[in-house]
């Protein structure tokens, strides 16, 4: 029931950031242009290279918080809070570090590529860089909430980024001075502090003082030790390592080489097939637990291939919806300042397609030892990824890092997912468990 209420709000969520992502890029293409609007998508993708800021730590949070008897009370649980904050704690630190050490170096304009031509770009790069570390040390909140069941109220909760975000978009461009069109990207960076501190006190309500203690003792580690919590962290740091590796990190790679109008193509197309791919990981997210379940009473009869042709046909069927009305879509989007080629679309839409059909497959060996196998696929495939881009992108543009990912996400991943499953199809379907119960009382 959980699953199908995380899916269901991820659904309204997606719908109205997808809207409200709409408005947002027709107002600053309309009011501040084609450049502008490739500087915010940068500087709004640059959290995604670091979307591990626990280093996986969290992973023994949410394990820790879903199997206490008292969340309230839970000495254990105070222990790894205070660990992972502390880990959380200091990776900010380091990025804030990092921060302050492009800006004074230029390093900015260097990673910004062809949008530090924006006046301002690297200045605006670093205020939304300190936002964001500030940010990430509220982190505790998210991994609380899903360890108590309440994903549904993360999702909801976080759906208030992308309609905040347009408010204050919106009241830059109308009282703020003309230079003030660098600093656009604040909008998301604000609203994603502000769904922090409303999560930070919605979990202390439903936890308290776990949080008060926390606060208390993060930075005391000689009075108050912590506990061990990377024996989680570590396979779940590699796969977490992974995504930005392979889709922040190439978008990067293209900004060298490309226009500010190709960068708005990627943009334009991204407000799409990104949100599709935002419901493919809820939809795919919510099989773990019903694979695991059903894993357990012996009653999986088959393999995940019908769900994974399934999800993977949707996208192929959503991309040819998108084909047909692009050109008058992308059109009102953009208000005519930006044409996105049918090559850029069916390039997203075969990057998409080829995650959803991984979704599935990924899912099905959510056991101990199939998260462990899933970790040299996904570092290869983030590696084949880069390094593909990084050598097509000069040739063939926006299109390289899409197809990149494609190629290596079906050669490194989908290939070894499918022989892993045929090769421990026994365990995976629980047939072994089975057997163990039938002759357990005969022994």
């Amino acid at each position: 029931m959980s699953a199908l209420r995380s899916t269901l709000a991820r659904v309204a969520t997606m719908a109205i950031s997808l809207v409200c992502g709409i408005l947002t890029a027709r107002l600053v293409v309309g009011e501040a242009g084609v450049a502008e609007y490739a500087l915010v998508s940068l500087l709004v993708a640059l959290p995604s290279l670091v979307s591990f800021s626990d280093l996986g730590a969290g992973a023994a949070i949410v394990n820790a918080t879903a199997t206490s008897e008292d969340v309230r009370t839970d000495r254990s649980l105070q222990r790894q809070a205070t660990t992972v904050a502390r880990i959380i704690l200091m990776f900010a630190a380091a990025v804030a570090a990092l921060d302050v050490l492009l800006l004074v170096t230029g390093g900015w304009t260097v990673v910004l590529g062809s949008a530090a031509e924006v006046p301002n770009a690297e200045l605006a790069a670093f205020v939304c860089v300190g936002i964001y570390c500030a940010t990430v040390s509220l982190g505790l909140w998210q991994r609380i909430l899903l360890g108590l069941g309440r994903n549904p109220l993360v999702i909801l909760l976080q759906g208030i980024i992308s309609p905040l975000s347009l408010l204050i978009v919106w009241l830059l461009l109308t009282t703020a001075p003309p230079g003030a069109t660098s600093f656009l990207a604040l909008g998301t960076f604000i609203a994603t502090l502000t769904v922090a501190l409303l999560g930070t006190l919605v979990a202390d309500r439903l936890s308290a003082p776990l949080l008060r203690i926390v606060a208390r003792t993060v930075l005391r580690p000689r009075a108050h030790p912590g506990a061990r919590v990377m024996d989680v962290g570590w396979p779940m740091f590699a796969q977490l390592l992974a995504a930005p590796l392979s889709l922040a990190l190439p978008r990067f790679i293209l900004a060298q080489t490309a226009s500010t109008v190709e960068l708005a193509q990627y943009a334009l197309a991204g407000q799409v097939f990104f949100a599709l791919g935002a419901l493919v990981s809820a939809a795919g997210v919510a099989l773990w637990p019903a694979f695991s379940r059903a894993r357990s009473r012996g009653e999986i009869s088959r393999g995940p291939w019908r769900i994974s042709a399934l999800f993977g046909g949707g996208i192929v069927v959503a991309t040819a919806v998108v084909a047909a009305i692009g050109p008058w879509f992308f059109a009102i989007v953009s208000d005519g300042e930006v044409a996105v080629p049918l090559t850029v679309v069916l390039s997203f839409g075969a990057m998409i397609a080829l995650q959803a059909v991984l979704y599935p497959l990924g899912m099905f060996i959510m056991d101990k030892p199939g998260i462990r196998f899933q970790v040299i696929p996904a570092l290869l495939m983030a590696a084949s990824t880069i390094a593909l881009t990084t050598v097509l992108a000069p040739v063939w543009g926006v299109e390289a890092p899409l197809l990149s990912n494609a190629f290596s996400v079906l050669v490194f991943q989908i290939v070894p997912f499918a022989v892993y499953i045929h090769r421990h199809r026994d365990r995976l379907y629980g047939r072994s468990i089975v057997v163990s119960e039938v002759e357990t009382p005969g022994a």
